[in-house]
């Protein structure tokens, strides 16, 4: 007998089966969200102007759809991209290709659907190009049985390809998505239009950029259109911390930006609302990581940073790299996540580093306990109270004795001092920091800053400062500088500067 060659004698074939592997495609971690901005990536890759989705109820028939009106694909090439696993996540894509893995199509669809059809017609076609696969029938037969039939549903979109090109991808059996339709209809109802309402928000903050500007697409869900949203909210009060940090990498560039939103103190309600996206302010904050302009990370610190906090909300960190670097940055398969290579990380924290001290300081000009620099100055500003550590280990605040004003009350005889100085440790040992802590942390945002309903009594205040500098001796002007230094005038510099007109 002939020996077989050696190459042969030293494996076997170990294919995956069918049955099995669909269920595992169908466990990668996709939200609905996710899952509908994955097939979106396949649509704007096709140079597609309009991308619409519909989320259609019908019970347990009921169906979600994509339809655009890219280049639309011919039936070789659909049956490619049907296929899971169709390109390698190791060859090159174009600069505008957003996909990675060759698996999105699918694992998207099949997070959601037991049932995928696909409806194409490239430009010079006649024909719409029709593939569908059914989970059910994969694993009843064990087989990869890619159908040239569309499902029913499907069916009411071939017209719309035929006439304009592009593509539909529809999902049917959407028992994830659904939920038990039979155990509770209007609810099942209500869960599938809070989906719709979650990804068209999704929508419009993963492709904002896909939406304005020059050759700006247009997405709608249900026939409403899609809003971008920026996390860099476009106000005057926004500081953008320098012109950013250009970081070579791999023959490429990873482009980093930090911004500090304003306090809300400076928006309108309305924008109070935009700037705090679809989970919050406090969520919003850290690193926005973009991949071809796509929004692949939505407010994250990429270990780079401690956690996220109340007081560092307002700092957003805008990254940007191409898709040549998405090993390096260890991009998923969903590309909702994304890992920085080690030797970006020292960059990455030390913008971190600023973009938090810098948010921190505008989340707490309201009511500064620490020493900074006065407002529109380079002299420090004199605080009202201090923050100092008590022989107990605990953080405490106190009254600064050194602030003119508790300077004079001080100065008066010793029993006036006395009772004075009672009164002050009176106060800082009663105040209701716990109380202040639980009740105020999300209040604190629409505070007014101290005095800003009570001008009138601001006035009266600053007078009595201004006539108790001057009868000790101090010149006018000298004393309305000193004035600028202090808390609470600080914060209102105009009305200060007003009194040497004697305006005020």
């Amino acid at each position: 007998m002939k020996a077989l060659p050696v190459e042969q004698q030293d494996w076997d074939e170990a294919a995956p089966r069918p049955e099995a592997l669909v269920e595992s495609l169908r466990s990668f971690g996709y939200s609905p969200e996710t899952a509908l901005a994955d097939l979106l990536d396949n649509s704007i890759s096709a140079k597609a102007v309009n991308v619409d989705l519909f989320f259609v109820w019908d019970g347990p028939d009921s169906h979600v759809a994509v339809v655009d009106d890219g280049n639309g694909m011919t039936a070789e090439i659909l049956v490619e991209a049907m296929r899971p696993g169709c390109m390698s996540p190791l060859e090159a894509r174009k600069a505008t290709d957003l996909g990675r893995f060759g698996l999105g199509l699918k694992t998207a669809s099949f997070s959601q659907a037991r049932e995928l059809t696909v409806l194409t017609r490239s430009k010079g076609d006649p024909d719409v190009q029709i593939r569908r696969w059914n989970l059910d029938l994969v694993a009843g037969t064990g087989q990869w049985r890619l159908l040239k039939t569309s499902s029913s549903q499907a069916e009411r979109y071939r017209e719309r390809i035929l006439a304009s090109g592009g593509t539909a991808v529809v999902w049917t059996k959407c028992d994830r998505l659904l939920g038990d339709v039979e155990k509770d209809p209007e609810k099942a109802n209500d869960r599938f239009l809070l989906v719709a309402a979650q990804v068209q928000a999704h929508l419009g903050m993963t492709f904002h950029r896909f939406l304005v500007g020059r050759g700006a697409r247009k997405i709608s869900v249900n026939g409403n259109a899609v809003k971008p949203w920026d996390p860099v909210l476009q106000h005057p009060a926004t500081q953008a911390l320098g012109a950013g940090d250009r970081i070579p990498f791999m023959g490429s560039v990873i482009t980093a930006r930090p911004y500090v939103l304003p306090h809300r103190s400076k928006l309108s309600e309305e924008q109070q609302k935009l700037g705090a996206g679809i989970r919050g302010w406090t969520a919003h904050q850290g690193f926005y990581v973009y991949r071809n302009n796509r929004l692949v990370v939505a407010g994250d610190w990429l270990g780079a940073a401690g956690a996220k906090d109340e007081h560092t909300k307002l700092a957003r960190i805008v990254v940007d790299f191409d898709a040549s670097l998405d090993l390096a940055w260890q991009i998923d398969v969903k590309k909702s996540t994304a890992r920085p290579p080690g030797v970006v990380m020292d960059d990455l924290r030390r913008l971190a580093t600023r973009t938090r001290r810098s948010a921190e300081e505008v989340y707490r000009y309201r009511g500064n306990i620490v020493p900074g620099l006065a407002k529109g100055t380079d002299r420090p500003l004199i605080v009202a109270w201090e923050e100092f550590k008590a022989r107990s280990g605990d953080v405490r605040l106190r009254l600064n004795r050194k602030h003119p004003l508790i300077e004079d009350a001080l100065s008066g005889p010793a029993s006036q001092k006395r009772a004075v100085e009672r009164v002050l440790k009176f106060v800082e040992e009663t105040i209701p920091t716990s109380l202040i802590g639980i009740r105020l942390a999300e209040a604190l945002d629409t505070q007014s800053t101290p005095y800003e309903t009570r001008p009138d009594e601001l006035v009266k205040l600053l007078h009595y400062a201004l006539e108790m500098m001057t009868t000790a001796g101090m010149a006018r002007d000298k004393a309305i500088d000193e004035l600028v230094l202090l808390e609470p005038f600080s914060n209102f510099p105009a009305i200060t500067e007003s009194l040497r007109d004697g305006a005020t």
